[in-house]
């Protein structure tokens, strides 16, 4: 963005650009955390299940 526009804006605006700015940010870094913790789970679950103990399937069917 050019220095000419950021001038122009008023402090109310740019404190809600910025505000918005890092709503965004904090959402792409939950959204990040969540795929990070997803695949961790994932592999571990794996793991567990090449285990001679943990041969039992991972979910049951109740009915």
């Amino acid at each position: 963005m050019s220095n000419k526009a950021q001038k122009s804006e008023s402090p109310i605006d740019s404190l809600k650009n910025e505000a918005s700015r890092q709503r965004w940010e904090l959402f792409h870094r939950a959204i990040a955390h969540a795929k990070e913790s997803n695949n961790a789970a994932l592999y571990e679950a794996d793991a567990q299940s090449g285990d001679a103990e943990c041969s039992g399937p991972l979910l049951t069917i109740v009915r």
